[in-house]
């Protein structure tokens, strides 16, 4: 943990994935649950120097767990108190110089000259025309990840990386959490979440 997240009071000493939920503030659009990030980081591949773009941020729990590992993130997000929430966890911990936050709709932001290695989509309004605006910023080579827990989400996001010619993976991933019923244990379920990723052809 750097000195900066101590100071901040951010208690995550641990170089690994899945920063506890409990740790950040929430936006109204929710919080990518702790498993899911970790799984999203793994999809990535990621060294440690990779440029991602976060679509639709958040909470910016997922640009948070790019940073730790090395990487310059930029995030964007259409939502003002989702935005604030966002920049107030990147404050937190202490990640102001690995993430510059935009706030905008994606497909109206203009990235000028800048290049990425991963584009995450956490946020899926108006994906085609987002897509549109992202898909010549990313680099060949580069990989998309979209995240859905709509299952039309789901067909759109497939439709939307074929015909750019990525040859997309879907990842269903269902969690199940134990909780306390009744001095016993019980599985409480929660939303099953949809990666669809693929890699920009050479």
């Amino acid at each position: 943990m750097s000195g900066m997240e101590q100071n901040l009071g951010v208690k995550w000493q641990y170089k690994s994935t899945g920063i506890p939920d409990n740790l950040f503030s929430r936006s109204k659009a929710g919080l990518t649950r702790e498993e899911i990030r970790s799984i999203i980081a793994s999809k990535a591949r990621i060294e440690g120097n990779e440029r991602i773009l976060d679509v639709g941020t958040g909470s910016g729990s997922v640009s948070i767990e790019f940073a730790r590992l090395g990487c310059d993130v930029t995030a964007v997000e259409k939502d003002k108190e989702n935005f604030e929430v966002a920049r107030k966890n990147t404050e937190r911990f202490g990640l102001k110089d690995k993430i510059k936050l935009i706030f905008g709709a994606m497909e109206k932001v203009d990235l000028n000259n800048r290049f990425f290695d991963v584009i995450f989509f956490g946020g899926t309004d108006n994906l085609e025309k987002s897509f549109d605006n992202v898909f010549k910023h990313l680099k060949t080579g580069g990989r998309v990840i979209i995240a859905a827990v709509r299952l039309e989400t789901v067909v759109e996001a497939i439709g939307v990386l074929k015909n750019r010619g990525i040859n997309p993976e879907v990842l269903n991933i269902c969690l199940n959490k134990g909780k306390d019923l009744g001095g016993k244990t019980a599985l409480a379920p929660s939303y099953p979440v949809f990666l669809i990723y693929g890699d920009k052809k050479k």
